[in-house]
């Protein structure tokens, strides 16, 4: 009787949810610059190197890792004869890297592994797809809209449907790839969204795209009150070159170092750049001071109508 009636006690006792965890402080952010020109010996040792990234990366302590736009292009050179190249590509990242990637990652990395041509068999066109390790779970990021040059390339690339919003150490993340971040309809929805992470793989062959791509994502920073990183591709492959900076732009406001954080251009090699994010005043940054801040991403969108005289 005493043992059912302290089987009944410990059955009616409430139970208590652990509360969940104070966000970091800090976040610990690496850059990679890929040169998509980079040709070793065979495929395996091309997606050992891509292991080899997210594993130093691991050792070092990054809670994130950024890859550039399209690096995934490097596999081209080993697609055999008369196969479609970025059919070949597709299959290698689903079959090898995704898989070795997510062994080699530290439980809760978010890793935006750059992206790639994703072309299924029998289809003509392909898609820029963006694959992000979030939780332990593969999510793809689709671009929205491709460039006028992405349209004409062989495949032609076709613009995704959906914008995934991810949560991520108390936050929400998203991934915006090049162009994207240069289009205000694309901010608008994630201000909406209270977006506090931006990941931005990108991909420009000259100055005037390094430049609309750096100082439109320090606009977003600003715009989203939000942590913004820049991922170049570098290098030249079959004539077609790469370059540009990787970067972190911080929202201008009390409290936070916003210097822009550019690294030198570059158009070749490979490169890592650590950058610091101060994660939790980001979070803070929701819930205005007793002396309100102006702070655009807290305001709601005004209503107003065009008038052309």
């Amino acid at each position: 009787m005493e043992k059912l009636i302290r089987l009944l006690a410990l059955a009616a006792a409430p139970v208590f949810a652990a509360a969940p965890a104070a966000p970091p402080e800090t976040l610990l952010a690496r850059v990679v610059g890929w040169d998509v020109g980079w040709k070793p010996k065979t495929a395996t040792e091309w997606a050992d190197r891509v292991v080899g990234e997210v594993r130093d990366a691991a050792k070092d302590g990054a809670d994130i890792v950024v890859f550039p736009e399209l690096f995934a292009w490097g596999l081209a050179p080993y697609a055999p004869k008369n196969a479609k190249p970025a059919e070949f590509i597709t299959s290698v990242m689903a079959s090898d890297v995704l898989a070795r990637v997510a062994s080699a990652a530290n439980p809760g990395m978010l890793i935006s592994l750059g992206s790639y041509p994703h072309q299924v068999p029998g289809s003509r066109e392909a898609l820029n797809r963006a694959p992000a390790l979030v939780n332990g779970q593969w999510r793809f990021i689709d671009k929205l809209d491709p460039t006028p040059a992405e349209l004409s390339e062989d495949p032609p690339i076709k613009p995704g449907y959906a914008l995934p919003i991810f949560r991520f150490r108390g936050g929400l993340a998203a991934v915006a790839v090049c162009f994207s971040l240069e289009k205000p309809e694309i901010a608008l929805a994630l201000k909406k969204r209270g977006v506090q992470l931006v990941l931005g793989p990108s991909a420009t062959s000259d100055e005037d795209g390094v430049a609309r791509v750096l100082r439109s994502a320090s606009a977003r920073a600003v715009e989203l009150g939000a942590a913004v990183l820049v991922a170049p591709l570098l290098g030249e492959q079959d004539g077609w070159k790469n370059t540009g900076s990787s970067a972190l732009y911080l929202p201008a406001q009390k409290g936070i170092d916003h210097a822009p954080r550019e690294s030198a251009r570059r158009s070749s090699g490979f490169s890592r750049d650590d950058y610091r994010i101060p994660w939790r005043r980001l979070l803070e940054l929701r819930t205005q001071p007793a002396k309100p801040e102006t702070r655009p991403f807290l305001a709601p969108t005004p209503h107003f109508q065009v008038e052309l005289d």
